[in-house]
């Protein structure tokens, strides 16, 4: 299946199977001109009708699926380590240490959850990336 379209799959599979478009269409019950445009491209057919059509031609959906998703996974997120349960731990007693500290009590005193964890990272963070999450934070409130 290398270098194939999904067009032309669905077109030898429905030709190697001597079915014609309104055969094929009555089984994924659309009409045969909604049939007709996913072999020529004009609709991608959804996933239910690319289940059907695994069934009734007898191929993994796998095939269909192949041919329609893309999808390209960020390296950076391939690289960085997952966080285990300890890590999680780790860090919520350094939050809740923090939190508590005497100097720092005050500071959080009135704020909620959300704002403190939000706080608390932010603290954590060298003056460049401080600087970036603001920027970040007055772009994102602005295309409100």
């Amino acid at each position: 299946m290398a270098n194939k379209t999904l067009e032309q799959y669905l077109k030898d599979l429905r030709k190697s199977c001597s079915y014609s478009q309104e055969f094929v269409a009555s089984h994924l019950n659309i009409t045969r001109q909604t049939y007709s445009h996913y072999e020529t491209g004009r609709i991608t057919p959804p996933v239910n009708s690319l289940y059907n059509l695994a069934k009734l031609y007898g191929v993994p959906v796998e095939n269909f699926l192949e041919l329609v998703v893309t999808y390209h996974i960020n390296t950076d997120f391939i690289h960085q380590p997952q966080t285990d349960q300890t890590d999680m731990t780790e860090d919520l007693s350094y939050f809740l240490e923090f939190i508590n500290a005497p100097e720092n009590s005050k500071k959080f005193k009135f704020l909620n959850r959300q704002e403190r964890r939000l706080l608390f990272y932010y603290l954590l963070l060298d003056a460049r990336d401080q600087d970036d999450i603001l920027t970040f934070m007055k772009v994102k409130y602005q295309k409100r």
